[in-house]
């Protein structure tokens, strides 16, 4: 049964009189502005203070039957039941429920449809509706779940309906209203007392976003997104940390451990691998498990196997260990991201973003200070400490499991991702999240009491009537889950999606494929012009005798032709790069000493000693050398690896800083709302820089030009996220940024190789030329000029 009182007036054309049709009134009288309908039932009221509910009028116009005016109807709808019901649908999972409205179902004003016993559903939309047969706007509001949860006790206020989100088949489609003919659009439901309830934004098509988005615009901005914002921007630091720390722990762990020369790229190539690995299987699960359990599981993952990997005696534990570190650090990215974007309202959601990178450049910085502090920064600083049984970089990476243990306690103070928990149909726990936002933020982070838009100090929203889950078997519920993994991507391919998938993922791809080739090549080119200026200043010295002649200084990159050493002692120094060519030996001693590429080549040695230091005759003299009445005493070592010990750390500092003063300063610019094709000018701009890199043989314009292309990057790499996270539903958001990643992170490794294999500039610079122009074009492949990121 369905009554309602209404006014309808008929404007025809200049020839014709305007007149007023009145229906199923006792008399014409003026429509009230407000009608409160009482039950006497508590039961249909719930648990809101007053059992009255509040119907305002509503207005709709449409044009009139062969072009005579229009119509506008003004009524004040009494909803006493439901006109048409859908019923025997209690086991039905309806993922789309589309509803037929044709002009011969419904009399005038007669519209009016529910779905009843619906197990779930997550889009409700309308078709073929006829604008003069409407009561009104479409409404979709969530109403009291039907559940046997044991939150369902956590709702409290929420019975309370304060606003109804109107949600019209034109809105939801992005185009005009429903009913809309160029006439006055009718207004949307109204708060209480009296006040205008706000719109919420309708660029997505999915009810369950609408309400979300206007749930958390309702909830505001303030210090509970801040506490999610800190723990996530922590778990940032500590995946940044994942590579930031090979090169300060290379030179030590390739000392103690005796690691190969061709064995050293495979600790930057494993940790890759595990990332790519984590990215693919953490970016899947985040959409099945929720973004704070996922992120939850990733941290603890790593801080296992980083304190593991702190504690390995041989190369090849750590690198099993530094593979399942790298695997749980590659889904904290996907995680962290859809966490910090599905807790901001739209309107800041740019500025939360942004703020996990500044935790990215505070973890490089944090990589760096520690390491300046803790890790030898010279070659011979390395040899002697690492007499130590716990030598420095094994404390180094304690130290930088710190970001990640306090990302892991600080997630004990947050809650889940609403969006996820209406996703999966667990709305009364996503009211909750809600009401524990609003209650946050009713202080702001400039210390101002928030107000809300009811002028309540209580939060209310309206909740979907949907019926309770019964479990499912754990056999089925297992079966369910892996079909769905598998699902998921194919889904990424559909015709919906194969697009923004291809033009981001082949953007992203290429932008990393470049970075971390440079990144590879950069230190390659610095290493070789620092090896052709030490051979420049080699010292070279012949045909001179020295006698009763003390050493107990550094002696470094010096090569002795045809020198005889007689009654000399070498005793208590560091010997770099000395060569012996030819020389002879009489009563001399060597003892204490530390060598790196000491070489003994045709030379003689008579009633001399060698005791205590690190001179292997296997190794360091050919076999031409000669020895006789000669005592070598001492322990020999396990590795039999020459170590070279000319490096210094300053060069991997500065970079270091560079690098994280790059990542904060793209912190603002990063605020700026920007549209996709602006990510082909900024790889356009980027195309500037790469001329300079294979052409700059100095050090410092080397870090300088390829900190310039971070920048850039960095930016196409936040465009590229942001572009993401808008563009995929909530079931699909994470997976794609997991796959996304996981095949950039194949294209970094293929990228170290190729760039070092090379090594040439001019042939590398034609590649990343080539591929950055690509990059240019990618972007512009999107249809829509107007897709604006945030």
């Amino acid at each position: 049964m369905a009554r309602w009182i209404s006014t309808i007036k008929v404007s025809l054309d200049s020839s014709q009189k305007s007149v007023s049709l009145d229906r199923d009134q006792p008399e014409v009288v003026e429509l009230p502005q407000a009608v409160f309908l009482e039950f006497d039932n508590s039961s249909i009221s719930g648990n809101r203070p007053s059992i009255s509910v509040r119907i305002k009028p509503y207005t709709t116009e449409f044009d009139a039957l062969r072009g005579k005016g229009k119509i506008k109807l003004h009524m004040l709808p009494l909803i006493l039941s439901w006109v048409m019901t859908v019923h025997k649908l209690g086991v039905t999972t309806l993922n789309r429920a589309v509803v037929d409205l044709s002009r011969n179902l419904f009399a005038k004003g007669q519209a009016y449809m529910a779905l009843n016993g619906v197990k779930s559903f997550s889009v409700l939309a309308t078709s073929s509706i006829d604008p003069r047969k409407k009561m009104s706007e479409e409404q979709a509001c969530l109403v009291r779940a039907h559940s046997d949860s044991e939150n369902s006790a956590k709702l409290g206020s929420f019975g309370s309906i304060s606003c109804n989100m109107t949600y019209t088949e034109g809105k939801l489609a992005g185009g005009e209203s429903a009913g809309e003919t160029g006439g006055e659009q009718s207004a949307p439901p109204s708060g209480r007392d009296g006040e205008a309830g706000d719109l919420i934004d309708y660029s997505d098509t999915g009810v369950l976003a609408q309400f979300h988005e206007d749930a958390l615009k309702r909830a505001g901005c303030g210090l509970s997104q801040m506490k999610i914002l800190i723990a996530c921007g922590l778990a940032m630091s500590g995946a940044a940390l994942e590579l930031a720390v090979i090169p300060f722990i290379l030179p030590s762990a390739e000392i103690e451990l005796c690691i190969l020369e061709h064995e050293k790229s495979w600790l930057v190539m494993i940790s890759l691998l595990g990332l790519c690995l984590g990215s693919i299987g953490w970016g899947n699960l985040c959409d099945r498990l929720g973004r704070r359990r996922a992120l939850a599981s990733c941290l603890g993952v790593n801080i296992v196997f980083s304190l593991i990997a702190a504690f390995m005696p041989t190369y090849g534990t750590l690198m099993m260990a530094r593979l399942c570190s790298a695997i749980g650090s590659g889904g904290i990215a996907p995680a962290a991201f859809a966490y910090a974007a599905e807790v901001a309202p739209r309107a800041c959601r740019g500025r939360a973003l942004s703020v996990l990178l500044l935790f990215l450049g505070l973890g490089l910085l944090y990589a760096a200070l520690v390491a300046k502090a803790v890790v030898p920064t010279t070659g011979a600083e390395t040899l002697i400490e690492n007499k130590e049984h716990f030598s420095a970089w094994h404390r180094y990476l304690l130290l930088c499991t710190l970001p990640i243990l306090a990302a892991l306690i600080s997630l004990i103070w947050t809650p889940e991702s609403p969006r996820y928990l209406l996703e999966v149909g667990r709305e009364v726990d996503a009211m909750s999240v809600y009401q524990g936002i609003h209650a946050g933020n009713k202080i702001r982070v400039c210390g101002k009491k928030q107000e809300t838009n009811s002028g309540d100090a209580d939060y209310r929203l309206s909740e979907l009537e949907l019926p309770g889950k019964r479990r499912p078997p754990a056999l089925h519920h297992v079966r369910h889950s892996v079909k769905m993994f598998w699902q998921a991507f194919f889904q990424l391919f559909s015709t919906s999606y194969r697009k923004i998938t291809l033009v981001v993922g082949g953007t992203l791809f290429i932008a990393i494929f470049i970075q971390f080739g440079i990144a590879g090549y950069v230190p390659v080119k610095v290493a070789q012009t620092q090896h052709e200026l030490f051979e420049a200043s080699k010292k070279k010295t012949s045909n001179v005798t020295y006698t009763n002649h003390s050493y107990n200084t550094t002696l470094q990159n010096v090569v002795y032709t045809n020198v005889t050493f007689d009654s000399c002692v070498f005793r208590d120094m560091f010997m770099c790069h000395v060569t012996f060519q030819n020389c002879t030996f009489y009563n001399v001693t060597f003892t204490t000493i530390k060598t790196s590429y000491v070489l003994f080549r045709g030379s003689r040695l008579y009633n001399s000693s060698i005791i205590d230091t690190d001179i292997i005759t296997e190794r360091d003299m050919d076999p031409w050398c000669q020895l006789n009445n000669t005592l070598v005493l001492g322990m020999k070592p396990g590795c039999l690896r020459r170590t070279d010990l000319t490096w210094t750390l300053d060069g991997v500092l500065w970079e270091q800083y560079v690098n994280a003063i790059t990542m904060l300063s793209t912190w603002p610019i990063a605020v700026c709302p920007y549209r996709i094709r602006q990510l082909s000018i900024i790889n356009g701009i980027s195309l500037i820089c790469l001329p300079g890199i294979f052409l700059a043989s100095s050090e410092h314009w080397l870090y300088i030009l390829e900190t310039a292309y971070r920048f850039l990057m960095t930016l196409v790499y936040f465009g590229a996220t942001v572009m993401l996270l808008e563009s995929f539903p909530a079931n699909l958001r994470c997976t794609a940024y997991g796959l996304i990643l996981s095949t950039s992170y194949v294209g970094a490794i293929c990228a170290r190789v190729v760039y070092i294999a090379l090594a040439s500039p001019i042939f590398v610079g034609m590649i990343t030329c080539a591929l950055t122009v690509a990059a240019c074009t990618l972007p512009r492949k999107v249809d829509s000029t107007e897709f604006n990121l945030l």
